[in-house]
């Protein structure tokens, strides 16, 4: 457009009017179009220049543009890889953290259990030995404990024994001497004092009252010499705070037969806490055998269940004397347990047959006053 203009400012300056113009007008039109074609030409290449200039100055910020983009871009993209690279360093740095920790948390747990297992082990071991340990200590402590028991209940049974003995054989001399005749009148009165002294006494012992008041009152009747006085001999201290009576005896054995079984069923050798356990789960798992015979076998709990099995038929039917015959079979830790109870048999026995001596010699006694002299 500037060139169109131009060429036509110079078509209207210097080709205006050319063929008025003289030669030497047309030399100098001529020098003048020559002249201002040349500092056109000038003009034209300052303003290439310029213009050249210009846009080699466009082309170079354009391109500097465009190399500023891309070292942004490169630099974006060196800033992804390089995250891309720390994060996958990072994760493996992460990973081999992990299983280094992984391998130390499994080298302390195998550490920790095998210190574990050995402390367990010591535990056990040291826990095994005292309980040995104390195991034999306490069974030979019980074994002597009960050696002694069973040696003084011997010692007791033969001083019973021999009493009874004694007794039978002054019986017998009492028996034959209660024919010899008596003075009436004194023995009237004596008879009178001893019937009811005997009476109360029997009252008393019956029913498993204490009868310290009566005996004393009988053997101030009776004397220190006789049939009474003797069958009063026979009578045991614990008859003044009261000897249980035959439905007293018969109630406490059934608890005394249950603990006698359980003892009974103790394994041998397992004295112990543990082998009274098994004893009370065997005796309530074990049926206990016939009471009509005692059993045989070489198993000592078999033979002791067995006379458990005897004596209590015998205590049910109220023959306690029998009972306690059965139950001197007994040995070790049952004749152990069922000592107290036979202790109170053995008073109520004696105790019978005292009454029942001091009844028959009542009964003599009023029989003579009966007769007369």
């Amino acid at each position: 457009a500037a060139r169109a203009a131009l060429r036509s400012d110079m078509d209207e300056e210097y080709f205006k009017d050319l063929d008025q113009l003289t030669e030497n007008e047309l030399r100098v039109r001529v020098v003048q179009l020559a002249t201002e074609m040349s500092d056109r030409t000038k003009w034209e290449a300052v303003r290439l220049k310029e213009f050249l200039t210009m846009k080699e100055k466009e082309v170079g910020e354009k391109y500097l543009e465009i190399l500023q983009k891309q070292r942004l871009e490169f630099e974006a993209l060196l800033a992804q890889k390089l995250r891309e690279q720390e994060d996958t360093i990072t994760r493996q740095a992460n990973a081999a953290l992990q299983a280094k920790e992984e391998s130390i948390q499994n080298l302390l747990k195998a550490t920790s259990e095998a210190k574990e297992q050995e402390t367990r082990d010591i535990l056990n071991s040291e826990t095994k030995r005292i309980a040995s340990d104390l195991e034999v200590e306490y069974q030979q402590k019980l074994q002597n404990d009960l050696a002694q028991m069973k040696e003084r209940h011997v010692q007791e049974l033969e001083r019973y024994a021999a009493s009874m003995a004694g007794l039978q054989d002054k019986l017998s001399s009492l028996e034959s001497r209660l024919e010899v005749s008596r003075n009436y009148e004194s023995g009237s009165k004596k008879a009178h004092r001893v019937s009811a002294a005997a009476l109360a006494l029997a009252n008393k012992l019956e029913v498993g009252e204490g009868a310290a008041v009566e005996l004393a009152a009988l053997k101030g009747a009776a004397g220190e010499e006789g049939v009474i006085a003797s069958a009063v001999g026979m009578i045991p201290r614990s008859a003044e705070g009261g000897v249980p009576t035959v439905a007293d005896l018969q109630a406490s054995f059934d608890k005394a037969y249950v603990i006698g079984r359980q003892a009974a069923m103790v394994p041998a050798g397992r004295a112990g806490l543990d082998g009274q356990l098994l004893g009370m789960l065997f005796a309530k798992l074990s049926v206990p055998p016939s009471p009509d015979a005692l059993p045989t076998s070489d198993d000592e709990a078999i033979i002791t269940d067995g006379i458990l099995s005897v004596a209590r038929k015998y205590v049910q039917s109220g023959d306690i004397e029998k009972a306690v015959e059965h139950l001197n079979k007994l040995k070790g830790q049952t004749a152990f347990v069922m000592n107290e109870w036979k202790t109170n048999a053995l008073d109520r026995v004696s105790t019978e047959r005292a009454l029942k001596v001091i009844k028959l010699e009542c009964a003599l006694l009023n029989k003579d006053l009966v007769n007369g002299p």
